[in-house]
């Protein structure tokens, strides 16, 4: 079969992957110059690589390990731990964030999040008040979203406390996509080549782009929920309205090169709602010279003043480590929301009857990405594993 695939980021490059290696044709389109989507890593003058969209492989996330491993990629252990960030800018007592975590995990279990929000849940806890705005502001920073938009149910990963390492691909993560575009055969992935519609016929599919139109047996579309609007497509009632319906989270990041490694560390702001961090790289006996900061939910990218620039966040990072030696005027500022292949972070939440419609797709067309990738929705694992997902039911073995 011929199988047209939307979006070489890492849901479209494992759908692609898994049909040629099941003996399919794949057809891979991308609006963008180059491969990965939201995972794009950068060489500073420095020397540090900076991961410019997705950055960490969390606990769990086997598909990405399983993925690296057969394509023969290393990892970096990265030193800091994502579960551990000493939060500043509140007060709390001693012994207070873990009592409330503990409070936290036996609310959880208990079933009391259901139907509620982040917010909702810890108002009703009875933890330290220094310790609820602390986890609330790491949940809404990892959600990129308010937490009144974040599903209670999420706190288990987001406030998540854990000595686990969350690594990254050796030389950064767009390594992975790189190798994923070569395992599927670079012929096959036309850049440059935003698809604008796909409707299903008779016999198949005819998807156009700019450049003209493509038939085809079946189609993976795998691109974002928050840009797919821009595709018409005809042959799945509802698609339109259940992709509008997924809630999308507002990030950016921050890179500040330094002028030699230092110890490898996780900070976070609570007033701020950023967590900064410097992490080791390929000599895992030091950091790479350079500290990263993440920010997340609108309120946070409006106090940080990210649409004038990286200046007032950097200078607001000087203030919270001010051991380190941060040049204001070397700071790198990464967006979502000004990229017009994606207008947005990851996604926060995707309703059930939006969920089941696009996985459930139609016998010609198949959705992928990370706002479908269920438990590891906006993660690279939720990416390949909805990808996966993808291929198997519009081309089954």
């Amino acid at each position: 079969m011929r199988v047209v695939v939307a979006g070489a980021g890492l849901a479209g490059l494992a759908a692609a992957d898994a049909l040629a290696t099941a003996g399919h044709e794949p057809v891979v389109l991308e609006a963008r110059d180059r491969v990965g989507g939201r995972v794009h890593s950068l060489a500073l003058d420095n020397g540090a690589i900076v991961e410019m969209g997705a950055e960490f492989i969390l606990p769990g996330c086997t598909e990405v390990l399983g993925l690296a491993d057969r394509l023969g990629l290393g990892l970096w252990d990265k030193g800091m731990r994502y579960g551990k960030r000493d939060p500043r800018g509140v007060e709390m007592a001693d012994g207070s964030m873990e009592a409330a975590v503990g409070a936290l995990d036996a609310a959880l279990a208990a079933g009391a999040g259901e139907g509620l929000s982040v917010r909702g849940l810890l108002g009703r806890l009875d933890i330290d008040p220094g310790a609820r705005e602390a986890i609330l502001a790491r949940a809404e920073v990892s959600a990129a979203a308010d937490g009144d938009l974040v599903p209670a149910h999420e706190l288990g990963l987001l406030a998540r406390v854990s000595d686990l390492p969350a690594p990254g691909i050796a030389g950064g993560n767009q390594r992975l996509a790189e190798a994923l575009a070569d395992a599927v055969g670079r012929e096959r992935i036309h850049l440059g080549s935003p698809v604008r519609s796909v409707a299903a016929t008779a016999s198949g599919v005819e998807v156009r782009t700019e450049a003209g139109e493509l038939a085809a047996a079946a189609c993976v579309i795998a691109v974002p929920a928050s840009v797919a609007g821009g595709i018409a497509i005809e042959g799945v009632p509802g698609a339109a309205e259940a992709l509008a319906a997924v809630v999308y989270g507002h990030a950016a990041k921050l890179f500040v090169p330094l002028p030699a490694p230092v110890p490898v560390s996780a900070t976070l702001s609570v007033p701020d709602r950023y967590w900064a961090w410097t992490a080791s790289g390929d000599d895992e006996a030091a950091s790479q010279p350079l500290i990263s900061a993440f920010a997340g939910s609108p309120r946070a990218l409006d106090g940080l003043g990210v649409t004038s620039g990286p200046d007032l966040w950097a200078a607001k990072l000087a203030e919270l480590r001010p051991d380190l030696a941060i040049d204001r005027a070397q700071a790198v500022l990464s967006t979502w929301d000004d990229d017009p292949w994606v207008g947005a972070a990851y996604s926060v939440d995707a309703p059930p009857d939006a969920f089941e419609l696009l996985t459930a797709g139609s016998e010609r067309i198949a959705f992928a990405g990370e706002h479908l990738g269920g438990d590891m929705s906006a993660l690279m694992e939720g990416a390949i594993r909805s990808g996966r997902r993808a291929a198997a039911a519009i081309a089954p073995n």
